[in-house]
């Protein structure tokens, strides 16, 4: 398989897409994309970059999972989220 058929195998990413991404183990949201790199965040502020490669359209269980991070840290800001 050459460079291009690889290329064409991955799945197609756009930004506000929710992945999950191998290297780190953790679902996160495309926020752009800078060369080979794919920019990420969650909700509780954590950023970075990880290769393309590594990153996968997250299933229906982790696309929940972030959404229950996001609840939880929005509870935490407000002071009314256990510990």
């Amino acid at each position: 398989m050459n460079g291009a058929d690889r290329a064409s195998a991955l799945p197609r990413l756009v930004v506000g897409m929710v992945v999950y991404d191998r290297h780190y183990d953790m679902p996160a949201t495309i926020t752009g994309f800078d060369g080979p790199m794919v920019c990420l965040t969650r909700p509780t502020g954590l950023n970075w970059r990880s290769h393309r490669v590594s990153v996968r359209p997250a299933t229906g269980y982790e696309r929940r999972q972030l959404r229950a991070i996001a609840r939880l840290h929005t509870q935490r800001q407000r002071g009314t989220a256990p510990a």
